[in-house]
């Protein structure tokens, strides 16, 4: 179960492993390759150098699994509901040369395959509520040219080689019950001497 921290500690585990990877590989070919978060206002910039992109663009409620609660840990309180959410990404070839674009994409692309999994060893740190049984993955996502250029049309720039993922399925933890303080004994008011 994680906390609303394990949103960032994706997209920063996702950076360092693809960063990693970079390393006696894909820098043999570029020019000092690297791996950039995006985000809305970096996408107003112009590229340069040479970067495999990641940016957020949506998050959603996962609708298959929006009908699980969590086991109490005290048999007398009431299960809680998780909250299941999917990440969506758009991984982007940010140079500004057009060959780098396409080579760039193509590496990150074979990086994760038909999925990869995301799991404590790449998460622990960004989130201490991340048990060890928990896995994410991230796989292609399914989108038509049509629904690709209709995110970039909202987007503050025009259409750059891009890839969607689907970071699957983040169980965010329910907001933690407020602990009562001990019961009021006594209630002191400050009255006025005249």
């Amino acid at each position: 179960m994680a906390s609303y921290r394990a949103i960032a500690g994706i997209l920063n585990a996702l950076k360092d492993l693809l960063e990693a990877r970079m390393v006696g590989g894909l820098d043999a070919a570029l020019d000092a390759p690297t791996v950039k978060l995006l985000g809305t206002h970096q996408l107003q910039d112009t590229p340069s150098g040479n970067a495999l992109g990641i940016y957020l663009h949506r998050i959603s409620v996962d609708p298959f699994g929006r009908n699980r609660y969590l086991k109490p840990n005290n048999p007398n309180q009431p299960q809680q509901p998780e909250l299941p959410v999917n990440l969506h990404l758009l991984m982007i070839g940010w140079s500004d040369k057009a060959t780098n674009e396409g080579t760039l994409l193509g590496w990150g692309m074979q990086q994760i395959g038909s999925s990869l999994d995301l799991d404590i060893s790449h998460l622990g740190i960004a989130d201490a509520d991340w048990n060890e049984n928990e896995k994410l993955q991230l796989q292609p996502e399914e989108m038509n040219t049509e629904d690709l250029l209709r995110i970039w049309d909202g987007l503050p720039r025009d259409y750059m080689l891009s890839a969607p993922y689907l970071v699957k399925t983040l169980r965010l933890e329910p907001v933690p019950k407020i602990q009562d303080g001990p019961p009021v004994k006594t209630i002191v008011t400050p009255m006025e001497v005249r």
